[in-house]
């Protein structure tokens, strides 16, 4: 009966030149395991559809190296870390920038243990009888608008800051991957790129899924969907349909967090026999697909190369599950908002304790209003029946207009100068005694190659959690006790070794560190430039920042316009003008900090240089 249950899967190019989205369906049927994988390459990065192909590759392998999947948790989180090395070690120069986004969905049928993995905006979305029960919280600007309460869901999909995305694979910065659990009441997961949740708003899309019965129908509403659009990305998708339960009724259960389980470590072949599928894999560059998958451009598989032979989903439907749903979605969702809330402050905030600096947010231009249209957009299918038309106009969002591709932000995101600062990729695989061997020998590598000068030290401002058998550490550049701005060093241990060392640091800094004017005075200043009130979120801080090939000292501060704009203003210390500016896009939720504040931090400053 485990066995029993059906995967459909498609993929389309979009309105885009290529297609850089990749999946897999990955199965050990003498386990009752299946491991489902939808890649999405960067669309603005060289090399996108070769790091989603890295990307799947990379799982594939993890999947054939054990027997069966023992701790899904650790699993998944060393898919996400593997991948993520095996694009930047690929040595392939060409693709030097190549990201990828990712979701990864692990079932064990027998166990009825539901396990997803992503990064980015790529999502797993589990479905009862149509009805939305729990989705990921995608990683992007657009998501924390919602999860702010200004925009709705359905919005996220035309947000301006959608394609703003602050962790992937391959970047200057390891992953940040979250994992989520799902209850076994329900009977539908889907796995998707953003380009396929974004053509439906969530009612719609669980009443589309439950159609589904058969590669070729989810081929076909997928291209119905996208041929209206005019900028469309690509669009890929892969639908698990599971068998009923035995004591499966019309009356939806809320679901519950399914943790605690002890399971297998994965392996296995890809299998075609049997009710389990056969491997379902997309590359842009695959030339010939494997039986059963979907070429770039969408071409049809073999007819029922991905569905099983076995029990139907429950169709019933249950009116109580509209009132209960969002209730149950809050909760068991609460743990991983505050995860995400948490992580995005810590890259969008101003310094901490331990003078992590952030690197500012692209400005494209984009503004970030309170609300988005949900209109849809005017053309539509040439072949559309009216009926279609008239459901579309109800349940499907906009359609992003000239939607530019994705952005990677956060830590290592530059705009401006700051970009100017580049990034050195050594790989000294030097044996360690512990982890501040590693710190010792990181900053004395960096120091041989010329990467510091003799006033410039490095300090930890992250050590992350070990993963398997890596383990991340973060460094800020300092220069005579100040931070400069965007020099930051990303170090991998590896089996007690120093694998990777990604670093950013400047060994050409000589700059006068006594600022001509107070933080209050460069703000009172910067407040006459703007012509508005400037409201100070966070007491100021001095810090160096390159620009062009000179190095200004800069008071960097957070403030909120009167507008209620928020912003980060960084001011030239000897005459306040704004040598960058930078939305934030988050209001509310802190005090405004006087300029008497303002003083004595100056004051503190001042007796610590004394």
């Amino acid at each position: 009966m485990q066995n029993q249950y059906r995967v459909f899967s498609a993929s389309h190019i979009g309105q885009r030149n290529e297609n850089q989205d990749a999946f897999a369906v990955l199965t050990h049927s003498e386990c009752g395991e299946l491991l489902c994988v939808v890649a999405d390459g960067m669309g603005g990065h060289k090399g996108g559809a070769f790091a989603a192909k890295k990307v799947v590759e990379t799982c594939k392998v993890k999947w054939d190296e054990s027997e069966s999947v023992i701790d899904p948790d650790t699993f998944l989180n060393e898919l996400a870390f593997c991948a993520h090395e095996a694009v930047i070690d690929s040595g392939n120069a060409e693709f030097d920038q190549a990201q990828s986004l990712v979701s990864v969905l692990y079932i064990h049928l027998e166990k009825s243990i539901y396990v997803s993995m992503h990064v980015g905006d790529c999502r797993t979305i589990q479905f009862a009888n149509k009805n939305f029960i729990k989705r990921t919280i995608d990683q992007s600007l657009a998501q924390l608008h919602a999860l702010k309460g200004d925009i709705s869901d359905d919005e996220i999909a035309s947000h301006p800051d959608q394609n703003k995305i602050y962790s992937s694979i391959g970047g200057s910065e390891p992953p940040s991957p979250i994992i989520e659990h799902y209850s076994p009441d329900g009977d539908t997961f889907l796995i998707c790129s953003d380009g396929f949740w974004e053509l439906f708003n969530q009612h719609a899309l669980g009443v589309a899924i439950e159609k589904i019965e058969s590669a070729e129908a989810l081929e076909e509403l997928i291209e119905q969907q996208v041929s209206g659009k005019t900028h469309h990305d690509n669009t890929t998708a892969i639908i698990v349909k599971l068998p009923p339960s035995e004591d499966s009724s019309s009356m939806f259960v809320p679901p519950s967090l399914a943790a605690g389980h002890q399971e297998s470590e994965v392996e296995g072949s890809l299998r075609t026999e049997g009710a389990l599928p056969a491997e379902s894999s997309l590359s842009a560059e695959s030339s010939k697909p494997a039986e059963g998958a979907l070429s770039a451009e969408g071409s049809k598989p073999a007819e029922g190369a991905l569905s099983a032979e076995g029990s139907t989903s429950s169709n019933d439907k249950n009116t109580s599950t509209k009132l209960t749903t969002y209730h149950y979605k809050f909760l068991l969702g609460l743990g991983s908002i505050i995860f995400v809330i948490a992580l995005t402050y810590y890259f969008l905030s101003s310094t901490d304790s331990t003078h992590d600096l952030p690197e500012p947010l692209p400005t494209s231009g984009k503004t970030s209003p309170s609300k988005q249209s949900s209109e849809q957009p005017s053309g539509q299918a040439p072949d559309q029946k009216p009926e279609q038309t008239s459901e579309q106009n109800k349940t499907t969002p906009s359609e992003p207009q000239g939607k530019s591709s994705k952005e990677a932000i956060g830590t290592q995101a530059s705009t401006g100068e700051s970009g100017n600062i580049e990034t050195r990729r050594q790989t000294p695989n030097i044996p360690i005694l512990n982890i501040d061997d590693a710190i010792e020998k990181t900053e004395d590598v960096i120091r041989q190659k010329g990467g510091l000068g003799e006033n410039d030290t490095l300090k930890v401002t992250t050590r992350g959690n070990v993963i398997g058998n890596s383990q991340v550490i973060k460094f800020q550049q300092f220069y005579k006790d100040l931070p400069v701005y965007g020099a930051q060093t990303i170090t991998l241990v590896r089996d007690g070794k120093i694998a990777n060392i990604d670093s950013k640091t400047l060994n050409d800094i000589d700059i006068d560190i006594s600022p001509t004017l107070s933080a209050k005075e460069a703000v009172i200043l910067a407040e006459d430039e703007i012509g508005t009130r400037l409201n100070v979120l966070e007491a100021p801080q001095l810090i160096i920042f390159k620009k062009e090939d000179s190095y200004l000292l800069i008071w960097r501060a957070e403030v909120e316009k009167a507008s209620g704009e928020r912003v980060m203003l960084f001011l030239d210390s000897t005459n306040a003008l704004i040598v960058e500016e930078i939305s934030l896009h988050i209001s509310g939720g802190q005090e405004e900090i006087s300029f008497e504040d303002i003083a004595s931090e100056d004051e503190a400053s001042e007796n610590e240089k004394d």
